[in-house]
């Protein structure tokens, strides 16, 4: 389902209440017979339909959504949306880290920047037809100060740093991107911050300079962490796969000594983790390394299904919950994901993890996207004076409060959803 449906827009500012079967905050318990009064692309007032109707003022429009469930529109927290252009051209799975990044490094050379433009357009249109309202997007620089293709979504762009010998960010880094990440507007539905690619990419000085720059501007910073075998062995042993890449790239440091102990230590020992760290994929982690995370109080976003395509393993994200770490969903990128669609991503969560609660699931792609990216002032819960970025999932009749969430996902799966609401992108 794509395109803006938000009938509010159309009004000149009037108000208008949705109504429907369920109202699903996120952050408060579902509201049978819910309802929903939104202005000017912000949530006015929300709950039961009868006490949101006693607060209209006059000529509110109301929009019944019947048997559906309205929730607020999903937060897709890692995307590579440059790599759009890359759709259907890597097989998949691949047999591996190694194999999938050899096709990525001979396919992305060759991509000339109207392709890379047109597939930040593509990315965009599937992010807003799976139901994003926000995402967390890797850049190369192209879609960093890129204006938003539709209305929705809006975007936290992280341009990645990376640079295995190079020991100033001011070389990583151009200083016109700097400031433009300086300049971005951190109060509005989009903005900007830095992340680094990865431990067995990215220098000890590079790595440290960048979270404090991003920590002296308290912005969210990410990293790709603990994703394959071959960053494990690099980061312990310091040989195999990344050794052999950097090498034949020429950004192999002679005399470099590995850390010996596993990317979320080395990270700490570093002073990269904190609670406004997002680590990305944490597939190869020690029950040890879950400790630390939730003692820093990171955030961590799970890419499942990438995971499997690649063939690099499985989180175990039963344990990030079981810690209380805040946790996201994220699609990645179309380089290694057939699609961008965190309905799809929540369905797989849900088939492969039976153990997980659907809420935790419905949570991880909503609330907890919001918190990975620092946005849970705007998005990832139906509260007032947040966006009014929200979808309408149809529901079969009498559904339940016990299937309510799975439903959600599933029907959401399926495609029997709309927008409900969605003001323009800032």
């Amino acid at each position: 389902m794509s395109g803006c449906m938000g009938t509010e827009m159309k009004q000149g500012g009037h108000a208008v209440v949705h109504r429907a079967s369920w109202l699903v905050p996120i952050v408060a318990s579902p509201v049978s017979n819910g309802a929903v009064m939104v202005r000017n692309g912000t949530v006015l007032a929300f709950g039961r339909y009868s006490a949101v109707k006693a607060q209209c003022p006059a000529h509110t429009e109301e929009i019944d959504h019947g048997s559906s469930a309205i929730l607020p529109a999903l937060v897709n927290a890692h995307t590579h949306v440059e790599l759009s252009a890359l759709h259907g051209r890597i097989p998949l799975p691949q047999n591996g880290f190694p194999a999938w990044i050899e096709r990525l490094f001979a396919l992305r050379t060759r991509l000339s920047s109207g392709e890379l433009e047109e597939g930040c357009r593509t990315g965009e249109d599937l992010l807003a037809r799976g139901a994003t309202g926000l995402y967390g997007d890797i850049t190369n620089g192209m879609n960093l100060s890129r204006t938003l293709h539709s209305a929705v979504p809006a975007r936290v762009s992280f341009l990645e740093v990376l640079g295995f010998n190079i020991e100033d960010l001011d070389q990583a880094v151009p200083p016109h991107l700097l400031q433009h990440i300086e300049e971005s507007d951190r109060g509005g539905g989009s903005c900007s911050s830095i992340a680094a690619h990865a431990c067995y990419s990215t220098s000890e000085s590079i790595l440290k300079s960048a979270k404090d720059w991003t920590r002296s501007r308290r912005l969210p910073f990410s990293i790709h962490t603990a994703e394959h075998p071959e960053e494990i062995e690099f980061l312990r042993e310091g040989t195999g796969f990344c050794r052999g890449l950097l090498e034949r790239l020429g950004k192999w440091v002679p005399g470099w000594q590995p850390p010996g102990t596993t990317p979320v230590r080395y990270l700490d020992r570093l002073g990269i983790l904190d609670s406004h760290t997002l680590l990305v994929h944490a597939v190869h982690m020690t029950e040890d390394d879950w400790e630390v995370v939730a003692r820093r109080q990171c955030a961590v976003c799970f890419c499942p299904r990438s995971n499997r395509n690649l063939n690099v393993g499985l989180p175990d994200i039963r344990q990030a919950i079981r810690l209380g770490i805040p946790s996201a969903l994220g699609t990645d990128s179309l380089a290694g994901n057939t699609d961008l669609d965190l309905f799809e991503e929540a369905a797989f969560v849900l088939d492969l993890y039976p153990e997980i609660h659907p809420e935790k699931v419905l949570y991880m792609m909503t609330q907890g996207g919001a918190q990975a990216l620092h946005k849970t002032s705007l998005f990832g819960s139906i509260e007032s004076g947040k966006r009014s970025a929200l979808v309408a999932v149809s529901l079969p009749d009498s559904v339940p409060r016990s299937q309510l969430s799975e439903t959600i996902i599933r029907k959401g799966r399926e495609g029997a959803w709309r927008w409900a609401s969605c003001p323009e992108a800032d």
